[in-house]
């Protein structure tokens, strides 16, 4: 079974895997700083996606942006201390391989109604 933290942190902001493998990627390298680019490169996916989970961990107050001298966004890791507990958990939970599976299956499930929520929370915002 899930902690309830980590449940909470799943649900409401790592809804897919991209966001679950970047705020992994951050809190094992908290001081980094990184582009979208290099991020893709990194874990191995597709820049639409992970500029996609950037985007929403921003937004979320998870990363910051900063300008890089190249003009390509630089993100850094800035965890919500209210989030800080769920992430410790979520981290640990993480290391054991049947708790990690259990998490996985819960981000795909999510992940199927993960561009649902986002056109409602769109639409809501313009409503």
């Amino acid at each position: 079974m899930i902690d309830p933290h980590v449940q909470r942190l799943l649900e409401q902001v790592l809804d897919t895997p991209e966001k679950l493998h970047l705020l992994l990627m951050f809190h094992e390298h908290p001081r980094c700083e990184l582009t979208a680019t290099a991020i893709a490169e990194r874990l191995f996916r597709d820049i639409w996606s992970i500029q996609q989970a950037l985007d929403e961990l921003t937004a979320a107050g998870f990363l910051a942006v900063n300008k890089s001298v190249g003009g390509e966004p630089l993100y850094r890791y800035t965890p919500p201390p209210e989030w800080h507990e769920a992430i410790r958990r979520l981290v640990r939970s993480y290391n054991d391989p049947l708790e990690r599976d259990l998490i996985q299956r819960r981000i795909r499930d999510l992940a199927a109604f993960a561009a649902f929520r986002r056109y409602e929370l769109e639409r809501f915002e313009f409503a």
